[in-house]
């Protein structure tokens, strides 16, 4: 359950980083978020006993708990007029490289790759040194849950893993989901800053002053969303949430639904309250629409409901890790992340480069940060490079979970089941592998693996912005 003594230490770290951001030169050059900031700071007091009566089980709580009602949301929230994408060809390559679709199809495809595959390398090598420290090579398989996923589905799919008897497997997914973000952001920025040097992000413009402080003067400020219902009957913010509520509400129902279903298979996605509760939201959507009262939901809200929740669930992520637990496995986590990261750059280089179609450096830098921390995070790095959303990969980023989910239906449930000793390790890997090779395969027959769009080295952009 939440506590929310927890949830207020959430925010005053929260707050402290947003303080911090505005004052630190090396935190506003470098655009770390507030949460994350916060996170760090919350992480140092929560383990230096700093933060009264809390425990990192329920900080976890709230990484966990926010990140399902941010998937409630997500089926709620109304879709973009932009998602709707729309194209002519005489081919599907033509198709995917004169639209969205390049940017959808390729950087779901190629967000697929390391979720499949790192979790391999990471066993692999666990399998060779955790003996040493004490730590099992089932751990090394949390990783694309934590880097590609976040902390909500660590800490989610880790107590499926705990229920299976796989002690401390809560602690160390999130210590890998906190990790990510770090690591996002610490090699995402610079990036970022030299392809605008190096004239890759024609549309990025200037970094402006409030982008560094990471506040809006009171010119540049906007409004939220707008008010769709009247204020004497119930705030929009309320009914919003509301809404969302029933959704989590439906999807709890389906839940016991699935356990009903005798066996593993039951057993295993009576458990995904996140999913469900996202399916039962786009019913609900798509009822509201039909029922012409679409007209009562604001996007706009919807958006900053899983704002709100991902910024909260990220700084609780950081404060859920207790180094009691993992500090005897320290090196070789660090040693785990390391080497993922490592993988993910060169698929992101390699691949980032030869998506084909338009704005390859932009979402090069949009997968970067989906493949290591959220969708979210890829967001917040693609604003740096197209603050005035000149390019159309913001938009590509919503739809571009429908191209990978297939992925996730093989991977994850493998692991839970080697986890319950349901499967064996040759079949996980034979599975993962089997994944991570279609969906390379797919990226030939759509024509996302090609060419060079553009050269981060030598700093040569191969298609005239101007065109557009």
């Amino acid at each position: 359950m939440i506590s929310m003594t927890a949830l207020a230490w959430t925010g005053v770290m929260i707050i402290i980083g947003v303080i911090l951001r505005a004052k630190v030169k090396f935190l506003k050059n470098n655009l770390v978020p507030a949460s994350v900031i916060g996170g760090v700071i919350g992480f140092v007091l929560m383990n230096m006993g700093l933060v009264p009566d809390c425990t990192v089980g329920e900080f976890g709580d709230i990484a966990n708990l926010l990140w399902i009602f941010t998937f409630a949301n997500m089926g709620v929230t109304l879709a973009s007029k932009s998602e709707k994408v729309t194209a002519k060809g005489k081919s599907l390559k033509e198709r995917l490289a004169n639209s969205q679709f390049s940017g959808i199809c390729g950087m779901g495809f190629i967000w697929v790759i390391p979720y499949a595959f790192s979790g391999l390398l990471a066993f692999g090598l666990l399998a060779l040194i955790g003996e040493y420290f004490g730590m099992p090579a089932i751990h090394g398989l949390q990783i694309p849950f934590a880097f590609a996923q976040g902390p909500g589905q660590s800490v989610n799919y880790g107590g499926m893993m705990e229920a299976n008897g796989i002690v401390d497997a809560v602690q160390v997914g999130v210590t890998f989901a906190a990790c990510g973000f770090l690591v996002a952001f610490l090699i995402g920025v610079p990036y970022a800053k030299k392809g605008i040097k190096k004239g890759l992000a024609p549309f990025s413009g200037k970094i402006s002053d409030s982008m560094l402080k990471g506040m809006y003067e009171p010119e540049e400020q906007t409004s939220l969303g707008k008010q769709t219902t009247h204020p004497g009957n119930i705030d929009t913010f309320a009914f919003h949430v509301a809404i969302v509520g029933i959704a989590w509400v439906i999807g709890e129902f389906i839940c016991k639904l699935w356990g009903l279903i005798p066996g593993y298979v039951g057993t295993l996605f009576s458990g995904f309250l996140y999913l469900n509760s996202m399916l039962a939201g786009y019913v609900i959507r798509y009822i509201i629409g039909k029922l012409g009262l679409s007209k009562y939901l604001d996007r706009g809200t919807q958006i900053h409901i899983s704002g709100f929740c991902i910024d909260m669930m990220v700084t609780s992520a950081f404060m859920a890790i207790s180094l009691r637990v993992i500090g005897k496995w320290i090196v070789p986590i660090l040693a785990v992340v390391a080497l993922t990261t490592v993988v993910t750059y060169i698929i992101t280089r390699y691949f980032g480069e030869r998506m084909g179609g338009k704005y390859g450096f932009e979402r090069s830098l949009g997968v970067w940060g989906a493949m290591t921390g959220t969708n979210a995070t890829g967001q917040a790095l693609v604003r740096m490079v197209d603050p005035d959303r000149k390019t159309t990969v913001l938009e590509e980023m919503g739809p571009m979970n429908v191209v990978n989910v297939p992925a996730c239906y093989v991977v994850m449930p493998a692991i839970i089941a080697y986890s319950a000793g349901e499967m064996s390790i040759g079949m996980v890997f034979a599975l993962l592998g089997g994944v991570g090779v279609a969906f390379m395969i797919a990226m030939v027959v759509t024509g996302v693996w090609g060419k060079k769009t553009y050269d981060y080295k030598k700093g040569e952009l191969y298609y005239n912005p101007e065109d557009e």
